[in-house]
């Protein structure tokens, strides 16, 4: 086949992927009905929605800003132009208030902006005034959001509504109220879905039931809502492991100091200490628990019922290689189990620690000198409704540190990009990386990615003081709490652990087209292997994510490979 050809037939598939991508991202955009970045009504008897804090609060979310983050009509952070504004009066008689949205609605229908709700807000005036809310019994009286477009008038009613107080750390999500002042904002969401695309907005109402009013507000406002950890789904980053098809033989990289796959029947040898090993056996069937291997045995480790502890395991640099690094990587595959269900508190995961005996655990403070720990940690599992979904497993580290405040660590969540989020019966690479501070220096850093995407990055830590505090152990530690017991049995499964010099990254998938790791071939690896086809030149610049067959090009050969598994949702 000529050159001319090749390229021709090149870019016409190119043509139909991306033709393909566009359908299936549209749909996304246009149809999506909830986000993990919505902030989240919650009730205010579990305080857990949002609040002057947080958008979400059981999750862990905060406002970059104090009282709600969001965009006026000139694009501007934080700013005082409102979308629409009106003058709140007191004259003592309840009656509707509407402000025009138009250009706001507008903005959200073509998909200019993302729908992440409406902050209402005083801009000047010093009153108070109450506004019934979607909780509120009498329907007549409730929010509606009245949309004439060129194909209809639509009258919605809120997804949610809530407001927040400068004067609590609690949130109002059910409250038969919405409250607006000084010291109180409103949030309101409307679920725009049933637009049609293609509808041009003629007119948009946002409409409230003013029924008590204590002042006047002289400009009360509607802004865009702005929350959100929000990053780009960008592919997997590589490391070590890229070079080991499902890291077989990569014990022997010069870089790595342990693995293990647990298919020893001698496993537990291969550590420096072991607890509670009657919590953990390794296996590759657990049916009931709607188990799917890795990569042949995993480990479970098990809390039971009415304890705290599950199975933990200990690897000491001194004792295994004659030394203790002063950075480390540490890699290993993380799933969920069925019955992981930690509603009552959250706890500890795997991490890395320096506590020799002394300080970094369990109420004993780091002062500099004495020992310090960054251990994983996993957060109470989310209640149903969360706009996080099925990603209901918040992780992050916890921390004791030199600078701690108080008696116990600090918990820093894994939120960039939401990635820390995890769910139930799925495997996850969790990787982690320490580097000890200069004594007494605050430039210690800690990362976490998942599956190969950056979650946390925290480059200011104080872990020392002293130089003889090092890196001591990796420390394998599930333990629930806290002192409270869990009341069921709880699983999760650990396999292939890596403990290396380098980054490791996530283990070399015998899926090809899966660029991202997440376990399957869809619209979005349509996208990247788009991108490269066609592409000759694989050994120069950017690398060529679609080469399968490592000949330096991205050609139809590479195309057949990628329809082959384009749609497998089984990835390992």
């Amino acid at each position: 086949m000529d050159s001319q050809n090749s390229r021709g037939i090149f870019h016409s598939v190119a043509s139909i992927i991306y033709l393909i991508a566009g359908i299936i991202f549209s749909a996304v955009v246009f149809c999506h009905a909830a986000s993990e970045h919505d902030w989240y009504e919650g009730s205010q008897a579990d305080a857990n929605g949002a609040t002057r804090d947080y958008y979400n609060r059981e999750a862990g979310l905060p406002w970059r800003n104090y009282m709600g983050d969001w965009v006026d009509a000139g694009n501007v952070p934080q700013g005082n132009n409102a979308y629409a504004s009106t003058t709140l009066i007191d004259d003592n008689t309840s009656k509707w208030i509407e402000w025009d949205v138009t250009t706001l609605v507008e903005e959200w229908v073509s998909g200019t902006h993302e729908n992440k709700g409406m902050l209402i807000r005083s801009i000047s005036g010093g009153g108070t005034h109450k506004f019934r809310s979607r909780e509120y019994p009498e329907v007549s009286e409730r929010p509606e959001l009245v949309i004439h477009t060129s194909q209809g008038i639509f009258a919605l009613v809120p997804q949610a509504d809530t407001y927040n107080a400068t004067s609590t750390y609690r949130g109002f999500g059910d409250a038969e109220d919405l409250v607006v002042s000084g010291n109180n904002n409103i949030l309101i969401r409307f679920d725009l879905s049933v637009i049609p695309t293609d509808a041009v907005v003629l007119q948009a109402r946002l409409r409230l039931f003013d029924f008590a009013q204590y002042g006047q507000i002289d400009a009360c406002g509607i802004f865009r809502c702005n929350q959100g950890h929000d990053l780009p789904n960008t592919p997997p980053v590589k490391g070590l492991a890229a070079n080991y098809d499902e890291d077989k033989e990569i014990e022997n990289d010069p870089d790595v100091i342990f693995f293990t796959d647990f298919e020893s029947s001698n496993w537990q040898d291969e550590w420096s200490a072991i607890s509670h090993p009657e919590n953990g056996r390794t296996l590759e069937v657990d049916d009931a628990n709607l188990f799917v291997p890795f990569q042949g045995k995993a480990v479970r480790s098990r809390i039971p019922a009415g304890s705290t502890s599950g199975m933990s395991l200990t690897y000491k640099f001194r004792n295994e290689i004659g030394n203790e690094p002063e950075e480390i990587y540490f890699r290993y595959y993380l799933r969920f189990g069925n019955s992981w269900k930690p509603f009552i508190d959250g706890g500890k995961l795997p991490g890395i620690a320096g506590t020799y005996g002394v300080a970094g655990w369990g109420g004993r403070k780091s002062d500099g000198t004495n020992g310090w720990s960054a251990r994983g940690h996993f957060r109470r599992q989310l209640q149903p409704g969360n706009p996080l979904g099925d990603r209901d497993n918040p992780i992050g580290y916890y921390c004791y540190h030199a600078d701690m405040p108080g008696s116990y660590g600090n918990v820093w969540l894994w939120s960039d990009g939401y990635r820390g989020y995890l769910e139930n019966n799925r495997w996850y690479a969790i990787e982690q990386y320490a580097r000890m501070n200069t004594p007494g220096k605050k430039d210690g850093i800690l990362r976490g990615w998942v599956d190969g995407r950056l979650a946390f990055e925290k480059t200011d830590i104080r872990f020392r003081d002293i130089d003889s505090l090092k890196i001591e152990t990796i420390w394998m530690n599930v333990y629930h709490g806290g002192t409270s017991p869990v009341t069921e049995d709880i699983d999760l499964y650990f396999d292939n652990v890596v403990i290396a010099k380098k980054y490791i990254g996530p283990a070399n998938s015998s899926c090809p087209g899966d660029f991202f790791g997440d376990k399957d071939v869809d619209g979005s690896d349509l996208t990247v292997f788009g991108e490269d086809l066609g592409r000759s030149n694989c050994d120069v610049g950017d690398p060529c994510e679609g080469n399968f067959d490592t000949d330096n090009d991205v050609d139809l050969d590479d195309l057949s490979v990628f329809l082959a598994n384009f749609g497998r949702e089984d990835c390992p």
